[in-house]
């Protein structure tokens, strides 16, 4: 096991917008993930879609499905994800980083 996997210590539960009957919407859950959620700013920043938050930095294993959009909620917390990215491997090891925003 890589020790980068170690650090993925957080249970995030993912939830995604999908369409319903007719033109309405709503989240649906599609799974849970282990993660790392850092705090990246101290400082409340408003993204295009007009939520209002305190920015984290997520960390995941490369293919986990989070994509911009997505609703996530860890220990009762929930974010909006405004990012997503596949930055250089650390060592070996493979991985996204999200950033996401806190809503609730």
């Amino acid at each position: 096991m890589s020790a980068f996997l170690n650090l993925l210590t957080q249970e995030v539960t993912i939830s995604r917008l999908t369409a319903v009957s007719g033109d309405r919407t709503h989240y649906e859950t599609l799974t849970a993930e282990m993660v790392s959620i850092q705090r990246m700013d101290d400082r409340k920043v408003v993204d295009i879609g007009g939520s209002v938050g305190k920015t984290f930095r997520l960390y995941a294993e490369d293919g986990t499905d989070i994509q911009k959009g997505d609703r996530l909620v860890h220990e009762g917390s929930e974010y909006k994800v405004i990012a997503v990215s596949a930055p250089a491997p650390l060592g070996n090891f493979q991985h996204r980083e999200i950033t996401i925003v806190k809503v609730k």
